[in-house]
């Protein structure tokens, strides 16, 4: 599962909730590999959350923000990196992300996503009485999207050990040619 330069770095894609920052977490202990949330990163950066960044600037200039932290986050290799869920949408950022290393799509049902964020009242996109509605429609319109990654790996019924297991996998075969 290494290259010649070591850990050949991940891209976790998907939509909120699917598990990106625990399997990030959880794949970067197995790997020795650094792990990097994108959106803890632009908070750090900005001094502020990313709903505060929402609210503030709207959702133009904070897609503006975290396309530059990509970019930053990108020019060191070898990293695990949770992308926050809407980076993957955007054309410029998915061709940064393919060419930092593998992009692997964990894939969860709208019922997943409901039980994992039942008590998060912090996302943005999520603001509104109808909360299931809201997951349906973007998961609906991203889900096209997300599948354009190089591996999927649902995340319904796994444990985030199971799923950083399975990437690992797929990983090593990738690096094997496959298998």
């Amino acid at each position: 599962m290494t290259s010649a330069g070591g850990f050949p770095g991940v891209v976790l894609v998907g939509f909120m909730g699917s598990g990106k920052s625990s399997v990030g977490r959880e794949l970067a202990r197995r790997t020795g590999a650094e792990f990097v949330d994108a959106d803890a990163w632009i908070e750090r950066k900005a001094g502020r959350p990313i709903r505060a960044l929402f609210a503030e600037e709207g959702e133009p200039a904070f897609r503006e923000r975290e396309k530059a932290a990509l970019r930053e986050i990108f020019a060191v290799k070898g990293r695990v990196v949770a992308a926050g869920g809407g980076a993957f949408l955007d054309e410029e950022n998915r061709r940064l992300m393919k060419a930092y290393g593998p992009v692997v799509y964990l894939e969860a049902s709208a019922g997943t996503v409901m039980r994992r964020l039942a008590s998060d009242s912090k996302r943005p996109l999520l603001q509104g009485a109808d909360r299931e509605g809201i997951v349906k429609d973007l998961l609906d319109r991203r889900v096209p999207e997300y599948r354009r990654a190089d591996h999927t790996v649902p995340t319904d019924g796994r444990t985030v050990k199971e799923i950083a297991g399975r990437i690992i996998g797929l990983l090593k075969t990738r690096e094997g040619g496959g298998a």
